[in-house]
């Protein structure tokens, strides 16, 4: 059985026991009781999701940072490309050719 089961079937069996209730204690106290252990429960599984969802996206982004510095390491350096001189030059001619 489940703890929510459980607890149920407890406030099930003092219902059709019969007994008097206790002036110190509130007739529906076992229904608080068994309301915040759900909502609780309902917190913490959207708090590990939400947690789970965090780390995933700061993952992928360590990865994309990561892929994208690899990538720059591996490039074959400035022997095939063109100088940052040259792009700017064919942008820009100073000249005005």
């Amino acid at each position: 059985m489940k703890v929510e089961e459980t607890v149920e079937w407890l406030i099930a069996s003092a219902r059709h026991a019969g007994c008097s209730v206790s002036p110190a204690m509130p007739s529906d106290f076992a229904e608080n009781v068994l309301r915040r252990h759900r909502t609780q429960v309902r917190e913490n599984t959207a708090f590990v999701r939400a947690s789970i969802l965090s780390v995933t996206t700061a993952l992928v982004i360590l990865g994309t940072v990561l892929g994208i510095n690899i990538e720059t390491a591996n490039s074959s350096g400035s022997d095939d490309q063109e100088s940052a001189v040259e792009i700017a030059y064919s942008v820009w001619d100073p000249v005005g050719n």
